[in-house]
């Protein structure tokens, strides 16, 4: 697995487990001082945006814009999640899917 593919599985594992911490152990989310509807609601969101970024992670390997664009966005989507937990998730994930995105680049450039 090369670097972006391995960075892009450890920020949407991360991601995913964060999400379903805050959706499961209610004492987090009262630790956050967010007990709403609209907060799970993010939080939902920002689970399945982390299981984008983990089917872009494998994809990355095979066709490298569409995991790195999959990745980033991702990424794009998590930072309007609920909190400062999916900080490193988020920057995992925008860092593997543009580093598949200059590779790919690259790449082109020089076949051309």
């Amino acid at each position: 697995m090369k670097v972006e593919g391995l960075l892009g599985f450890l920020g949407a594992a991360l991601g995913i487990a964060f999400s379903l911490m805050v959706l499961t152990i209610p004492g987090i989310s009262q630790a956050l001082e967010e007990e709403s509807v609209a907060f799970y609601i993010l939080t939902s969101g920002a689970l399945i945006l982390s299981a984008i970024g983990l089917v872009g992670s494998f994809v990355v390997s095979h066709k490298p814009r569409m995991g790195g664009v999959m990745m980033v966005a991702a990424a794009i989507g998590g930072t309007m999640s609920v909190s400062m937990m999916f900080l490193v998730p988020i920057m995992l994930l925008a860092l593997g899917g543009l580093i598949a995105l200059v590779n790919y680049e690259e790449a082109e450039t020089e076949k051309a």
